[in-house]
């Protein structure tokens, strides 16, 4: 598995909390989600993990690569599993709906900056906000 062998290159031994946080992870890919949420769903796999013990989780699984953080520019962090897979996301500002963005025209500004500017971009965070199809104003 992806995981045991990152945790392993590492140091890391591979737990019961941490796998409980993984799987939830793996589990609702392509949903970003609160520590908070990833806490509810782990407490079914590990009874007694803590807030604490999820935050750190979450936090390496980031470093070693196999989650990745997610910017909704909201108050709280959301973090999703690392599937390779470059997205970012549109939200809906009347309902919170949130949709997977798969274009990136990003990385052709990366490109331009590279060329311009002696700055090399090594990641980007794009978020689209807006009215999903349901809410658009004035539409009945």
């Amino acid at each position: 598995m992806e995981l045991s062998r990152r945790l392993s290159s590492r140091g890391y031994r591979r737990t019961r909390q941490r796998d409980a946080v993984f799987d939830v992870l793996a589990e609702n890919a392509g949903r970003p989600m609160k520590a908070e949420e990833v806490l509810v769903l782990a407490k079914e796999k590990a009874p007694g993990i803590g807030i604490a013990t999820v935050y750190r989780a979450l936090e390496l699984f980031v470093e070693l690569g196999v989650a990745q953080q997610v910017h909704l520019h909201e108050r709280s962090q959301h973090y999703e599993v690392d599937t390779g897979h470059h997205h970012h996301y549109m939200v809906c500002v009347s309902c919170g709906s949130r949709e997977q963005l798969d274009a990136c025209t990003m990385d052709k500004l990366e490109d331009v900056i590279k060329d311009e500017t002696d700055f090399l971009v090594t990641s980007h965070c794009l978020g689209l906000w807006g009215y999903c199809s349901s809410c658009l104003p004035g539409k009945a």
